[in-house]
């Protein structure tokens, strides 16, 4: 009965309707569930074979059931070699031809997955029969274009290595490369796949297949989805603990299980430490002998040891020294890549790379430090980051005898930002104990000129980096650099083109003021402000525009404040020196700008004790000689600054305890002085005329005071100034009219009324006339000024008033100058 039923559904099978097909596919099936036990193994291979044939139809609905059908009969039947004899060739026919013989992707999905099944359920001594089939079919599967068929064949591959390691070895190099394809695949689930395939291939296959494959899964590093680098560092870490030959590729594995230490993802970076660990550990009992002393006696971690990182076991540690040879030359390179990713995880490697070498680091620094230097000016901000913390933990593992030996002279002839930044992070990390014996070589090395005096932004940050690095260090004990640091700090501070370089600085000096135990700034700079003035003093004679000393002098005068009237006289040497009339007019221009505005006006020069003799020298040798009429714009600005640094001078003259309140000092200036004023008085410079009136004023007032105003004088200057008068500019003749005012109320004793009638007269006419100006605010401030020189005689100017009445429009301003005649002489 059962061989007319077999015979029956075999022979539907060649009927043409693929819906009858399909049915008697069906029906043999059933058939064979419901009578396996019945049936003999003949009967059940004849079914078998039958429905195998279906593979090769016409039909893709045919060739999808029957691969189903297959699919479920190979699950539940027992494990019988005769099935394999026919189902392998079936599938290596359809699947593992050069040509695709199966067009449908659903077909091919299902075959494989078959395929996989059948991996799964057989024993490996029937398996290793058909493994050079089972690896043709897959070297095709692998690099088919449907993506699930890419999956399913991975998946084949790596149970097919688990499932007959002995036997797959000689095949496994054959898969390497169609799995690698898909590695880069566009789906991250592909990708993920293909990379745990390639970990088992590996693993139970021919190890030298490392070297093809590390670069591939080194590039997975850089993927952006955390899962496919997760499957990356656990490959690698299996790998590192079990691969049969990985003695001999650990220094290939290493860097991409330390670089998975630092991933910004942190679930991915604790697998990675875990796993990190744990081939530490095995690394120590496979070598258990070489470990046992070091095991027994050095279990405490080093009391200056980075904070907040937990130390690698010594396993880890050893595994790290013995390959630092092979990984070095290698990281180095990849600090100063072409491509950004690279540069990245380079420095994120060279962290872990550190961490974990420790003090044998130093047999390689040389060469990690030329490479961090490059890095370090990375435009990628994460790779300078990287480096920085890379470096501070050079200070911590490297003693700063050994690392200033490299470091220093590398940078006396020409210092970059990038190297003072891996310096200033080192210094960071060291001990204060050890750093302390360096400290006077580190600061005199940062001290010098070829160090110190730079304006480029950057490395004016990283130099303050390195003072305030130290001093957080070192605290108290850098008292024995301080004046090496006071000269860098004020050094960038002169040259600091940026805002936010100034600040900088000025905390800097703030944490000197500290570790100096300073009340102030001041008494700061009261410290050490002599000995670098004296170095100035040497060089002054040949400062230009662009001369580092000029602006950390300038500098100085700014910050010291009241520290300045301590160092007057070397001051004072300094400023003759650079501003001589021969010297660069720009360069004389800036310094007169900051003397009057940050020396000469301040109330703590007057406070000094020998500010009489510098002022006096400011005036004599400094400011008179620069007073001299030049052509040009610059000598014109020069001149400008130059009178307000006189007016500033003059600023305490209402005081007679002002220096030139002795009447010796002003004769000696009074003839210059006149003569030089009066002629800038007719400058072409608008500002200039101002404050030359302005300084005649304030003059005026200390000739008095020392009894040596005149009436020659008074005749030889008013002339001059009541032609401005008529100046183009409203501010000058404001400014003329008040000088005028000076000079004559009160008049000097000697001044004679009827030898000086022709000089009143010609002084009352010229202001009458401005009486009648347009500007009426103008015409207040001369009725002011008549009323108050009209006091000196008031018959003369009562005439004049006369006459002019009739012909004045301000008939007002004539009437109440009349009126207040008028009083005068009644009273």
């Amino acid at each position: 009965m059962t061989d007319v039923l077999i015979m029956k559904y075999c022979g539907a099978l060649q009927i043409q309707d693929k819906q009858k097909k399909k049915r008697a596919i069906e029906n043999l099936s059933k058939f064979l569930h419901e009578h396996d036990s019945e049936l003999e193994v003949t009967e059940k291979i004849q079914i078998y074979k039958n429905i195998l044939r279906c593979f090769n139809d016409k039909a893709e609905a045919c060739r999808e059931f029957a691969v189903k059908i297959i699919t479920d009969i190979t699950s539940f039947l027992h494990q019988e070699d005769d099935y394999l004899i026919y189902l392998m060739p079936a599938l290596l026919q359809r699947l593992g031809g050069q040509e695709r013989i199966e067009s449908s992707e659903e077909v091919r999905l299902l075959k494989v997955s078959l395929l996989h099944c059948v991996i799964n359920k057989y024993r490996p001594t029937l398996l290793s029969s058909y493994v050079n089939d089972i690896i043709q079919i897959l070297v095709n599967t692998l690099v088919d274009p449907y993506p699930k068929i890419k999956k399913e064949s991975c998946e084949c591959s790596a149970d097919l290595a688990e499932t007959i390691p002995r036997h797959f070895y000689t095949y496994s190099q054959s898969l390497i490369v169609p799995i690698l394809q898909s590695v880069t695949h566009q789906h991250y689930r592909i990708r993920i796949v293909a990379i745990t395939a390639i970990g088992k291939v590996v693993r139970y296959g021919n190890n030298k297949s490392v070297d093809t494959v590390i670069g591939p899964l080194a590039e997975r590093l850089f993927d952006q989805i955390q899962a496919v680098r997760q499957a990356v560092v656990q490959v690698i870490g299996i790998w590192l603990v079990q691969l049969p030959d990985r003695y001999s590729y650990f220094h290939r594995l290493l860097p991409l299980i330390l670089t998975s230490l630092t991933d910004e993802i942190p679930d991915l970076k604790t697998e990675a430490l875990k796993l990190w660990d744990e081939v530490g550990k095995v690394y120590m009992q496979e070598n258990e002998n070489e470990f046992k002393d070091q095991v027994d006696f050095l279990i405490d971690d080093p009391v200056h040891y980075p904070p907040f990182e937990t130390r690698p076991n010594i396993g880890c540690r050893t595994l790290v020294n013995r390959h630092l040879c092979k990984i070095v030359p290698a990281l180095v390179r990849e600090l100063d890549d072409w491509l950004m990713d690279i540069r990245l995880k380079a420095s994120q490697l060279l962290y872990s790379l550190i961490l974990n070498a420790e003090v044998y680091i130093t047999l390689h620094l040389e060469k990690i430090l030329d490479g961090m230097y490059r890095a370090s000016n990375d435009e990628d901000v994460r790779v300078v980051n990287n480096v920085e913390k890379a470096a501070e933990l050079i200070g911590y593992f490297v003693p700063p005898d050994t690392y200033c030996k490299l470091v220093l002279p590398t940078m006396e002839d020409s210092a970059t930002a990038g190297q003072l930044r891996v310096f200033a992070a080192i210094l960071k990390g060291s001990d204060r104990s050890t750093l302390k014996e360096k400290l006077t070589d580190i600061g005199n090395f940062l001290k010098s000129a070829e160090i110190c005096w730079s304006k480029e932004t950057a490395y004016q940050i990283q130099l303050l980096s390195c003072c305030s690095n130290l001093m957080v260090v070192c605290e108290q004990d850098c008292k024995m650099i301080g004046y090496q640091l006071f000269v860098v700090i004020i050094s960038v501070l002169g040259l600091a083109t940026e805002e936010f370089v100034t600040k900088e600085a000025l905390g800097c000096f703030h944490m000197l003021q500290s570790v100096e135990t300073c009340t102030s700034l001041q008494n700061l700079f009261e410290k050490y402000l002599q000995p670098v003035l004296q170095e100035f003093q040497v060089s002054a004679d040949s400062w230009s525009l662009c001369s580092p000393e000029r602006f950390i002098f300038e500098a100085l005068l700014i910050y010291a404040g009241s520290a300045i009237r301590l160092h007057l006289q070397i001051i004072s040497e300094i400023l003759v020196t650079c501003l001589k009339p021969e010297k660069d007019p720009e360069v004389r221009l800036k310094m007169f700008i900051i003397l009057s505005s940050n020396v000469v006006a301040t109330e703590e020069l007057k406070c000094a004790h020998d500010s009489g003799p510098f002022l006096i020298k400011l005036v004599k040798d400094v400011i008179i000689p620069n007073l001299v009429w030049r052509a040009g714009r610059t000598s014109e600005a020069i001149r400008t600054a130059a009178v307000s640094c006189l007016y500033s001078a003059f600023k305490h003259s209402i005081d007679s305890s002002s220096p030139f309140a002795d009447p010796t000092v002003i004769s000696i200036v009074t003839e210059p002085l006149v003569t030089l004023l009066l002629t800038l008085v007719e400058d072409s410079s608008k500002k200039t005329r101002i404050i030359a009136c302005q300084s005649l004023c304030r003059m005026i007032r200390l000739l008095r005071i020392t009894g040596l105003y005149t009436a020659d004088l008074v005749h030889h200057v008013y002339p001059v100034v009541l032609k401005r008068l008529d100046d183009v500019s409203d501010d000058v003749r404001v400014a003329a009219v008040a000088t005028l005012v000076k000079l004559f109320k009160p008049l000097p004793a000697d001044y004679c009324m009827e030898i000086s009638f022709g000089h009143l007269d010609a002084l009352f006419s010229t202001m009458l006339i401005h009486l009648d100006d347009p500007d009426l605010g103008f015409q207040h401030t001369m009725l002011d000024a008549l009323k108050e020189i009209g006091e000196v005689n008031p018959k003369i100017l009562l005439e004049k008033v006369g006459i002019c009445t009739v012909k004045f429009c301000n008939a007002e301003g004539c009437r109440e100058l009349t009126g207040y005649i008028e009083r005068l002489l009644d009273n």
